[in-house]
């Protein structure tokens, strides 16, 4: 992947809102349905977080990506940050972030890349082939149109850029979780890499995580689909484990599947990257 003016900061881009400190306002839209309360659960000593993130770190290992370079990536759909604080630890990495919501942007927390509110489909000229690597971590299956939307993602990388994608797996485990949480499918490898293949992308490594979430998944779409709880607790009990005591199991369960498991037959999430052709 190119270096060229890799990690200098784009001072073109838009001026810094001044009551909007942490991030930069370069798109004026309306952002798509999501339950922001999902913010409140989804933090960096999550198992989930932290088992995702040991997914990524294997496959950087298996792939022999350097840690050390001066790239520059765009975690799009960053949320409050969590993905680009845990690559900026792990690495030498720029890593800025965009979203559509205002609220994670507020929430989030400063690092060594920028934030911005920013629509990809905009296809800023500024922004075009300005970044080594993209990051979409379970956000394409939020997108009702996906293959446009990586059209417009890929618009932002370089040539020979890669792509670090995460999504959650197996239709058939799609439940009212889902619904609520905004996705509109669950994934397959074949599927992703139909999408990926779709917006002229070329898949590196491609597979599954969180075999061992499958029962408990099951589980959670029996009770979930049946319950009358409101939709915002729908998102408490589908994804905060209920005792301390749990959620240490779940992160011992996740410490033994990533040891003996880079990545999984069959499992609850489909982990792939993809290069965008020179």
């Amino acid at each position: 992947m190119s270096n060229s003016k890799v990690g200098e900061p784009n001072n073109n881009l838009t001026s810094r809102a001044s009551d909007h400190p942490a991030f930069e306002i370069i798109s004026e839209t309306e952002a798509p349905y999501f339950p922001e309360n999902w913010y409140d659960f989804a933090t960096e000593d999550h198992f989930w977080v932290k088992w995702r993130h040991a997914v990524l770190c294997g496959q950087i290992n298996v792939l022999q990506i350097p840690l050390d370079t001066p790239w520059r990536g765009l975690d799009i759909g960053c949320g409050q940050g969590i993905v680009q604080r845990q690559i900026e630890a792990l690495t030498t990495w720029r890593v800025d972030g965009s979203d559509l919501n205002r609220l994670a942007l507020e929430r989030s927390q400063p690092g060594r890349g920028e934030k911005f509110l920013y629509n990809i489909h905009d296809r800023r000229e500024e922004m075009r082939e300005a970044f080594d690597f993209l990051v979409l971590f379970d956000v394409i299956e939020h997108i009702d149109e996906p293959v446009p939307f990586l059209e417009a993602a890929l618009f932002h990388l370089k040539p020979e850029g890669l792509v670090f994608v995460n999504v959650p797996a197996l239709s058939w485990l799609y439940s009212r979780y889902d619904r609520v949480a905004g996705h509109f499918r669950r994934y397959s490898k074949t599927s992703l890499q139909t999408e990926l293949e779709a917006c002229g992308a070329r898949i590196v490594a491609i597979g599954y995580w969180g075999m061992s979430l499958i029962p408990l998944l099951i589980l959670r779409k029996v009770l979930l689909n049946f319950s009358s709880r409101s939709d915002a607790d729908i998102i408490r009990v589908g994804f905060q484990p209920p005792s301390l005591a749990i959620a240490k199991m779940l992160t011992a369960l996740s410490s033994l599947e990533t040891s003996v498991f880079r990545l999984t037959p069959i499992g609850s999430s489909v982990f792939a990257v993809a290069r965008k052709p020179a």
